[in-house]
């Protein structure tokens, strides 16, 4: 009887977790891997990035500024807007996308109304930057002061509206957040709702082969938590 009553749980056991496992499967996005990249024509540092996104196992397909409609990223799991973008082609609606985007670009930041008009600029001469809320996974499992280019370079921030969740800021500086984030639902500094989850990363066309490991794993953590969007 108690080999019975105990295969009985062993089984019970078992199921209960082959149940959580296929929960977790189906609710994570099937494109999640699949990554629109926005940038300018050729001539960047943009393929540095791309097949560093390549070798996570992303799919990357990219497109030009002057020719994206916020119709294209249908399909996509995320979108990633260069920093060499010219921010006046791109397709405005892309805020209202429902699909999640990470912005390098700082002006385009300020068009989709994560941050004001005029509140956003670049840091000079900087090396590290200052975590703010380390349990977040954007924060890539990091804390306190880390340093995210081998030497001094340049950095673009921006400040956020309150329902964003700052991960790190210019050091010195809390207001000049260099990576933040709007979960999917939340407002924008315009009291627009968020449509999909929308990020904010620093990196200027340039710094690409400045970052460290640890600038990379923050790279990392921004697209695969969008891409997640709001889904374990």
């Amino acid at each position: 009887m108690k080999r019975f009553l105990a295969l009985c749980i062993t089984t019970g056991v078992v199921v209960s977790l082959m149940a959580c496992s296929s929960t977790e499967t189906v609710s994570a996005p099937t494109n999640a891997k699949k990554l629109l990249y926005v940038k300018k024509n050729e001539g960047t540092n943009d393929p540095i990035i791309m097949n560093h996104l390549k070798k996570l196992g992303y799919q990357v397909m990219d497109t030009s500024d002057s020719v994206f409609k916020v119709d294209a990223a249908k399909g996509y799991g995320v979108v990633f807007i260069s920093d060499t973008v010219n921010s006046s082609k791109l397709d405005s609606q892309l805020k209202n996308s429902d699909v999640p985007v990470v912005y390098a670009k700082t002006q385009s930041v300020s068009i989709a109304g994560m941050t004001g008009i005029l509140d956003y600029g670049q840091l000079n001469d900087v090396k590290a930057i200052q975590m703010k809320d380390s349990k977040h996974p954007l924060a890539a499992g990091l804390k306190d002061q880390v340093t995210v280019y081998n030497s001094t370079g340049n950095m673009g921030y921006a400040i956020p509206g309150k329902e964003a969740v700052i991960i790190a800021t210019a050091q010195g500086d809390d207001q000049k957040a260099v990576i933040f984030g709007y979960e999917k639902g939340t407002k924008n500094i315009k009291n627009e709702i968020i449509p999909a989850r929308q990020v904010f990363f620093y990196l200027p066309s340039g710094q690409e082969m400045n970052q460290t490991d640890d600038g990379w794993k923050l790279f990392d953590a921004s697209i695969q938590w969008a891409a997640q969007n709001g889904k374990k």
